[in-house]
């Protein structure tokens, strides 16, 4: 299979996935809110309360056209490795982005560090996985424990996705 098409297909396929996320996901679905009642409503085009398979195609082909455009930088009607390796680079720094705000608005003490109120407060899915995340257990955790961190401080490169 010719990695364009690979691609294609793997950009399409959260459309199945996200039908059963109740929070709103406008970007990653190609415009669609991902609500579970307005999925629904998005998607049923004819307005008959329901989604047919050709519906549901016609959204995830659409989306897979809008997410091509985006990763054709030259828009010369083909998608290359370095287009793709660039989209990700980009996507890479823009989460790097949001999680250092995120992170920062969780740290109400600046201290660096996210205690387990903070994370209960401000970073749920951090404080659900509090005890496994603080390598040290001094009740605290800092960027260093995280496993992304890890990584980018160690200067580890992330395994390649095929």
């Amino acid at each position: 299979m010719k990695p364009t098409v690979l691609i294609l297909a793997l950009m399409a396929a959260p459309l199945a996935v996200m039908a059963g996320d109740s929070k709103p996901d406008r970007d990653h679905m190609g415009g669609h809110d991902m609500g579970e009642r307005n999925l629904i409503q998005q998607l049923d085009t004819d307005k008959d309360g329901k989604v047919s398979r050709d519906e549901s195609s016609k959204a995830a082909v659409e989306r897979a056209n809008k997410r091509f455009d985006q990763l054709d930088a030259d828009k010369d009607g083909y998608i290359t490795k370095e287009e793709v390796d660039a989209a990700r680079t980009k996507m890479r720094g823009e989460m790097g982005k949001r999680g250092a705000e995120a992170w920062k608005a969780a740290d109400k003490d600046s201290d660096g560090a996210i205690s387990r109120s903070e994370a209960e407060a401000g970073m749920p899915m951090m404080f659900r996985r509090f005890d496994q995340l603080d390598a040290n257990k001094d009740g605290k955790i800092t960027r260093d424990e995280m496993p992304q961190g890890k990584r980018m401080d160690d200067g580890k490169k992330t395994p390649p996705t095929t």
